[in-house]
């Protein structure tokens, strides 16, 4: 009996497959992609002349636009400002602010929409200043100022441009200085009026000090700023 199963156990094993398996083999590591390098962004003044090379040049333009451009990022997309003179002008020529609306195109720009002569004050040729403030409107607002003398009495104004994504819009005439000692040897009026405790998009106060002191409130009401109380008291030429 002993005999008979160490038989049955010897068939047994040689019928079965007792060879070790082999490891299997590791799957082939994909081989990594490098990298593509990350481009370095433009420099504002690498940008700048892509947005000016975007504006066509408008060879009938009365203006010489001579490297007081600025470039900015509204809201709504970039923003090229361009301040024009008018060389050799005569005194009721003004100078301008310049806009245009651009949209970016690969490294550059494209021109979106133009508006030429979205502020114009001053006068023989030029304004008396420019400048972007981000206080009165939540929408970028140009000010630009200008005045002139005339038969010796002399006037200012400064004009809130807002930047919308519709176009630039007037939202205030201010009258800042006033002059009439070259009219009127008596009773001569002088006066300079300074921006200050502005809200944005709420109102905003000008102060005058010279031969009288005062202020006047401006107030928002709808797309415009408005003069409380009517008509300013600053006189006019």
């Amino acid at each position: 009996m002993t005999r008979a199963l160490a038989l049955v156990a010897l068939v047994l094993l040689a019928g079965c497959d007792v060879t070790p398996e082999k490891p299997a083999k590791p799957a082939p590591t994909a081989a990594a992609t490098p990298a593509k390098p990350v481009a370095a962004p433009l420099s504002p003044a690498v940008r700048l002349a892509a947005a000016v090379r975007a504006v066509p040049i408008d060879k009938k333009s009365r203006y010489t636009f001579d490297g007081d451009d600025k470039l900015i990022d509204a809201p709504f997309g970039p923003v090229l400002l361009r301040h024009g003179r008018v060389a050799d002008a005569g005194h009721a020529e003004s100078g301008v602010v310049a806009v245009y609306y651009l949209r970016e195109e690969g490294e550059g720009f494209a021109l979106a929409k133009a508006y030429p002569e979205a502020a114009t004050a001053g006068s023989f040729g030029d304004l008396s200043g420019w400048s972007l403030s981000p206080a009165f409107a939540k929408l970028p607002t140009l000010v630009v100022e200008g005045g002139g003398t005339w038969q010796g009495c002399t006037v200012s104004f400064a004009e809130l441009v807002e930047l919308r994504p519709t176009g630039p819009a007037s939202v205030a005439s201010i009258p800042t200085a006033f002059d009439d000692s070259g009219m009127t040897e008596e009773g001569a009026q002088s006066l300079e009026g300074e921006i200050a405790d502005i809200v944005q998009d709420r109102s905003f106060t000008v102060r005058y000090k010279g031969t009288g002191s005062f202020a006047e409130r401006y107030v928002r009401k709808g797309d415009r700023y408005e003069r409380e109380g009517g008509e300013s008291k600053v006189p006019g030429c």
